[in-house]
């Protein structure tokens, strides 16, 4: 198997408007609760790379040094009630680390990314959503892994009023001359919507690029 031929499950979630921020620790703590159990069936038990991008008053990023999937990392990057001053742009998770798939040559059983919208809404639009949350779970971890990952991605979908909640299966990347591009990695920035302001259109099936089910938001 190549690196981006592995199949994933992927879920995106696009948050309400006013929904709280998954950067919040009181909104991020329990969503990590819920996949514990799949990030101990992860390559390397748990072990998991997290990045986050955030800036401070000054317009400076914010160097958080190495993070992992840990209470004392969550307490670096997420926002609580003493936090002053700190931007939040986006944050991503890899399990195992970056640097074990790059020796594996095997891509993550798990990936998370997360996007605050009103950082990317350079025109000012008023936003049709306030996130984008990317989730992917390897389908060779097996059903009880893809279940409790979508029952999670469920319930954070009731509790931000998702607008659109969406699920397909494809592999980590698709094979360009030389290497693979589209990849999951990348998905929330370059290949989720078509070219235009998705915030000045519908949020209907001619907004996405490729084949999405439309999951809906949970009652």
């Amino acid at each position: 198997m190549s690196f981006f031929s592995r199949d994933y499950d992927v879920f995106v979630l696009l948050a309400a408007p006013d929904a709280p921020g998954l950067w919040q620790s009181d909104q991020w703590t329990p969503f990590a609760a819920a996949l514990a159990p799949v990030l101990a069936q992860t390559r390397g038990k748990g072990k998991a790379g997290v990045r986050s991008h955030q800036y401070n008053p000054q317009g400076k990023l914010i160097a958080f040094g190495r993070m992992g999937w840990d209470d004392k990392s969550q307490a670096k990057w997420t926002h609580g009630p003493h936090t002053t001053g700190a931007r939040f742009m986006s944050v991503e998770a890899w399990a195992p680390t970056w640097t074990v798939c790059e020796k594996d040559d095997l891509a993550p059983d798990l990936f998370i990314s997360v996007f605050n919208e009103s950082r990317l809404n350079a025109a000012g639009r008023p936003l049709l959503f306030g996130q984008r949350l990317v989730c992917a779970i390897a389908t060779d971890l097996g059903a009880e892994a893809a279940a409790t990952t979508r029952q999670a991605m469920t319930v954070l979908a009731r509790q931000q009023q998702a607008p659109v909640f969406l699920h397909a299966r494809r592999p980590w990347g698709k094979a360009t001359l030389g290497g693979f591009g589209s990849a999951i990695q990348d998905l929330a920035l370059t290949d989720l919507f078509k070219p235009g302001d998705v915030h000045a259109r519908p949020l209907d099936a001619a907004t996405f690029r490729g084949q999405w089910n439309n999951i809906g938001q949970p009652a």
